[in-house]
């Protein structure tokens, strides 16, 4: 079984609580807790290899970021997400992430895209033979090498959070996405070469409004409750 905290960064978190809070993020980011499930605090510990105080505080916090219900019995529930969440989440990316790319844009020089080509190499491999985990965790890294650039903590921060609302791991299920995903990043690329910023901002533009309508396909019209 995946120990999903070690896919949170010890050194990054100065609490249990923080530590705690992310590895669970990613288990239900990397698809390993389901939309609609209930997971017993019990499991989360032994999951997760941690104590249960840090588990509460942890789910007291992702309770209030609206990324699980409390549920009976000190469980969480994987809040469902539907189309018109969805819809908004993607809105408020949008926003955020145009802003992020055009702060960015003033800073980005040859090393960052020459690690943003490696990362998009990466991904690339993967079209053919897909790990769903692997490609969540490089997509996240190329956008964040982006987004870093931006120098802005609140920013960045804000983008993640709003990004940790809803469980990517299903969208690199639908067909074609990642070869499209890839293409978008090259285009991307090309831009910020070519020393575009409306080109970078509009390719990113471009890049999230696929995303959004392949993510519509892998989630129903109204959440059940």
């Amino acid at each position: 079984m995946t120990d999903w905290s070690d896919g949170a960064d010890h050194t990054k978190y100065v609490t249990k609580r923080e530590f705690a809070a992310e590895a669970i993020r990613n288990a239900i980011e990397n698809g390993f807790y389901q939309p609609g499930e209930v997971v017993s605090q019990r499991r989360l510990m032994e999951d997760l290899s941690l104590s249960v105080t840090p588990i509460r505080e942890a789910i007291i916090h992702l309770a209030a970021t609206g990324l699980v219900d409390r549920h009976s019995h000190h469980s969480i529930k994987v809040k469902a997400v539907d189309a018109v969440r969805l819809s908004d989440i993607y809105r408020v990316r949008t926003m955020l992430e145009l802003d992020a790319v055009r702060l960015s844009f003033k800073n980005i020089r040859k090393p960052t895209i020459d690690e943003l080509k490696r990362i998009n190499s990466q991904l690339k491999q993967f079209i053919k033979s897909p790990e769903l985990e692997k490609i969540n965790s490089l997509d996240r890294q190329f956008h964040y090498v982006v987004f870093s650039q931006a120098q802005s903590a609140a920013l960045t921060s804000s983008i993640e959070f709003i990004k940790s609302s809803f469980s990517f791991y299903g969208l690199w299920s639908t067909k074609g996405r990642l070869a499209q995903s890839v293409r978008e990043h090259g285009e991307f690329i090309e831009n910020l070469e070519a020393g575009d910023v409306k080109g970078c901002v509009d390719a990113h533009r471009r890049h999230l409004e696929s995303g959004l309508k392949a993510a519509l396909m892998t989630v129903p019209e109204k959440a059940g409750r």
